[in-house]
C-alpha cells in the first residue's frame, strides 16, 4: 500500500551555479557520507548534484515531513543496486524513523534531459 509520493525538477544550471558559488561547501550540505566518498570520481559534478538534490526533495514529499529531521539533506543517500537501478541509501536516525512510520520501501525514479532533472518516489507501507 502507498504511503505517499513525491515529485522534483532541479534546474541544471541552477545547482552549476550554486555549485560555483560555493564549491565543494554546497556539496558537502547536500550529500551523504556515502554520496560523500563518491562524488571525487563523479564525471559531471552538476548532473550528480542535481540527481541528488532533487532525488531528496522527493523523497521529502513522499513522507510528507519537508526536509526537516530525521529527514535531512545528509540522512538521505542515493546509491546504485547491482543493475544500476537508482535507490536510497538512509542513516540509521532516517531508518528508525521510516521503521515507526510503517514505511518499508521507498522507490526512485530519476530522470535528466538537456538543463533538467527529475525524480520521482513512492514510499510504500512495510
Amino acid at each position: 500500500m502507498i504511503y505517499g509520493i513525491g515529485t522534483d525538477m532541479v534546474a541544471l544550471s541552477r545547482i552549476a551555479r550554486l555549485h560555483k558559488k560555493y564549491g565543494s561547501q554546497f556539496a558537502h550540505r547536500l550529500l551523504s557520507p556515502v554520496e560523500w566518498l563518491e562524488f571525487p570520481q563523479a564525471g559531471k559534478p552538476e548532473n550528480f548534484l542535481a540527481k541528488r538534490f532533487a532525488a531528496k526533495e522527493a523523497f521529502a514529499k513522499a513522507v510528507g515531513t519537508g526536509l526537516r529531521m530525521p529527514v535531512s539533506l545528509r540522512h538521505i543517500g542515493v546509491g546504485h543496486d547491482g543493475l544500476g537501478k537508482p535507490e536510497f541509501i538512509c542513516e540509521p536516525p532516517l531508518q528508525a524513523w521510516l521503521a515507526e512510520q510503517g514505511i518499508g520501501r521507498i522507490h526512485l525514479s530519476l530522470s535528466d534531459e538537456a538543463d533538467q532533472v527529475l525524480a520521482f518516489v513512492v514510499a510504500e507501507y512495510a
